[in-house]
């Protein structure tokens, strides 16, 4: 089973809700629309085309499209996602926000230098520094001239090794993440041809970000909530697993890192 295939996997719709819950409606990564307005501080979006890549559950783009006026398209590897995502494109925004399913990190179903910006948020991780050269080439042929590519990603200390905390919270969720370092990074967004502008040090941001999602799952409400689906265990081990998350980034076993790159 390739990468495509298994992300597309893990990421069941049991799974997504339970995400959602965390991370607040339409997202699947720490810090909802917060996080997103820091990671483009200083860009001017407005009537520009951004691709999300990762879409998810539209979080992200609508957010884009709707407070900064962009363009936004989002692709992603699950088709269950795509359908939702457009579902939930409010009718002011219709026009200015488009969900795409894809499954050919080869080729992106866009024409050359066709993006202002290319923005991807916790979703390079559940692929290979192989794979990522292939996607990357991609990027830097649809992005247009001095454009730039935002990456918000986990890194490891260690090439292509976990700790023990992020190994076991990844059997709890049930996924997959590459252990790709810095250097990692560097390399292959190099090899790519892109200019590496800045590489920002975000762990004890979203350190924070666990710890408040921690709380949140923690509240009678919530939990009583999730247990119409879920069982007491299944509960448990979700507010697990973000303990060990935030661990892991308290004890430097796992770094999260801005990168920001140009054409």
């Amino acid at each position: 089973m390739d990468n495509f295939d298994q992300a597309q996997k893990e990421y069941s719709e049991d799974f997504c809700t339970l995400l959602e819950e965390a991370y607040g409606k339409g997202f699947l990564s720490e810090g909802g629309s917060e996080a997103i307005d820091h990671s483009v501080k200083g860009f001017q979006l407005d009537n520009k085309k951004i691709l999300d890549i990762g879409s998810g559950l539209g979080g992200a783009a609508i957010h884009f499209a709707g407070k900064y006026n962009a363009i936004a398209t989002g692709v992603e590897i699950n088709e269950m996602m795509v359908d939702e995502a457009n579902r939930r494109v409010p009718e002011k925004l219709t026009g200015r926000v488009k969900f795409l399913y894809y499954d050919d990190i080869n080729h992106l179903p866009f024409l050359d230098e066709y993006f202002h910006l290319v923005y991807s948020k916790e979703v390079f991780l559940h692929l290979d520094v192989e794979d990522k050269l292939i996607l990357f080439k991609e990027i830097y042929r649809i992005l247009k001239n001095d454009s730039y590519f935002i990456i918000v990603d986990w890194l490891s200390p260690v090439k292509d090794h976990w700790g023990n905390k992020l190994k076991e919270m990844m059997r709890l969720d049930g996924i997959t993440l590459f252990a790709n370092t810095e250097e990692d990074y560097s390399d292959v967004l190099r090899q790519a041809r892109f200019k590496i502008v800045s590489i920002d040090e975000e762990s004890e941001k979203y350190a924070q970000y666990n710890k408040e999602i921690i709380n949140h799952l923690k509240k009678d409400e919530i939990q009583n909530k999730l247990k119409g689906k879920f069982s007491d265990k299944e509960i448990q081990d979700n507010i697990l697993a973000y303990s060990l998350l935030y661990d892991s980034l308290k004890e430097k076993e796992l770094f999260i890192r801005r990168i920001i790159c140009k054409k």
